[in-house]
């Protein structure tokens, strides 16, 4: 998982991850088959080990206001873990993928669809318990969200800090919109 990472799909020789399993080729492809179906495995793996917490960060939170800051400094935290590799793998494995590999670039193009539709939902929710304006466009919303945990991923790997990363954060999140306040009940006398 680390190897595909760090390198990405395309940058990982066979003989890299038979030296990094401590396995011979015949080996690696007896357990996996080849190497598309060991790296999509190590995908599965990051997304349920180091990139598990975006869904807790989507469920967990009462709004969806703290449910996108969650995410966004969750991320932030995820690559700076003391095991992991800056930026997400989802994001980065794939982004020197030939056509030979389009199969592979595709299916991380799938799962971060798949994100940013549970983003895109839980914004939505937030907009219909009316925590944030009736005419907000979710999709655009969702977008900013997502464009946002790209560069952070970029940034992280080119090496920014993480305080400079959270600052991006907080400016995004500066400019999130919010629901009309409902007319104070109390009478002026």
């Amino acid at each position: 998982m680390h190897l595909f990472w760090r390198r990405g799909y395309e940058a990982t020789s066979v003989s890299d991850l038979t030296d990094a399993m401590g396995i011979t080729p015949p080996s690696l492809y007896a357990a996996f088959g080849d190497k598309k179906r060991l790296f999509l495995e190590a995908v599965d793996r990051y997304q349920a080990g180091p990139g598990s917490f975006a869904k807790a960060a989507l469920c967990d939170e009462p709004t969806a206001e703290r449910a996108m800051r969650h995410l966004m400094m969750g991320t932030i935290d995820s690559f700076f873990e003391p095991k992991g590799t800056k930026g997400c793998m989802v994001v980065l494995a794939a982004t020197n993928c030939t056509t030979e590999s389009s199969d592979i670039a595709e299916e991380l193009a799938g799962r971060r669809r798949l994100a940013e539709r549970l983003v895109r939902d839980r914004i939505a929710m937030g907009r219909d318990a009316g925590e944030l304006p009736a005419n907000t466009d979710v999709e655009a919303l969702a977008a900013l969200i997502i464009t946002t945990l790209y560069g952070l991923s970029i940034k992280a790997r080119d090496g920014a800090s993480r305080a400079s990363l959270r600052k991006v954060v907080e400016q995004v999140m500066s400019m999130w919109p919010r629901a009309p306040k409902a007319p104070s009940s109390r009478t002026s006398r």
